[in-house]
């Protein structure tokens, strides 16, 4: 039978993008959904979001560096002291007080990377790389030799994290896929980082194993996106706005983010409320 495979990646909370690239996707009628992770963070989608990507019933649901990083905040091993560190914490709070305790629990028992056979391709598929989710060894203009070492044995690889949408192939010619990011894409040129369309991919097998691609950007209303993080005060509201308008995130801003933190009391927040949890 063919198959038809949306793949997704990356929707970070974005709840709006997520809708979008689903309508857009449902037009094709797809046979198989997979998710190659990071579900939450830092836009407003918590429990609905969870649910949307639920009902699904993807064959494949991965989880990413971002979801390893919310368990390690709940469980009190990740930090709460420096800016990026109390951002994430913030952030993670938010999600759990929203997040059922049994979606939590799914969330992060989920696996890394995994595998799949499909009329007679064997396909690879992680968030980053299949023994961990996060590190830049996978961005576009890294060496070969990073990507012999995704694709494996594998016939395709299928990865996610880098937000940018990629297809070349290793060095004994397997083809290797990025779909790009549903709710956060990036590009490192600012001509191409202005497009902020959601991103993913279709793929279409035959019962031959002959393979097509069809990378996907569709869009959708930013606005309506910002004003559901205001109605839900989503914290960093501001940044998630100015990630809306131009594609860059605030994560590893230092500086700007200990100013925020120290200006809405966020480090007292998650001191008192993972000190509470544990």
């Amino acid at each position: 039978m063919e198959r038809r495979i949306a793949i997704l990646a990356d929707i970070h909370g974005n709840v709006t993008a997520l809708r979008a690239v689903l309508a857009d996707a449902q037009r094709v009628q797809p046979t198989d959904y997979w998710f190659l992770g990071d579900l939450f963070l830092p836009g407003p989608g918590t429990a609905d979001l969870y649910q949307q990507l639920a009902d699904l019933q993807p064959d494949v649901w991965l989880q990413g560096n971002w979801e390893q990083g919310i368990a390690a905040v709940a469980q009190g091993y990740g930090g709460l002291s420096g800016g990026s560190e109390v951002y994430f914490a913030r952030l993670t709070a938010y999600l759990l007080t929203q997040l059922s305790p049994a979606d939590f629990a799914d969330l992060i028992k989920r696996p890394i990377a995994t595998s799949r056979m499909v009329n007679g391709l064997d396909i690879g598929l992680s968030h980053n790389q299949p023994e961990r989710s996060t590190g830049h060894d996978l961005y576009p203009v890294a060496p070969t030799a990073n990507f012999d070492h995704l694709v494996g044995k594998h016939d395709v690889a299928i990865y996610g994290h880098t937000h940018q949408q990629l297809m070349r192939v290793a060095d004994q010619g397997q083809l290797i896929i990025n779909p790009g990011a549903v709710g956060q894409p990036y590009s490192p040129s600012a001509k191409l980082r202005a497009d902020q369309r959601a991103q993913y991919a279709l793929l279409t097998i035959n019962d031959a194993g002959q393979l097509a691609v069809d990378f996907k950007k569709v869009a959708y209303d930013r606005q309506a996106e910002v004003d559901l993080a205001a109605r839900r005060q989503l914290p960093y509201l501001e940044q998630y706005r100015e990630l809306r308008r131009t594609g860059l995130t605030v994560t590893h801003d230092q500086p700007l983010l200990e100013r925020i933190n120290a200006r809405y009391g966020y480090a007292a927040e998650v001191q008192a409320f993972f000190h509470r949890r544990h």
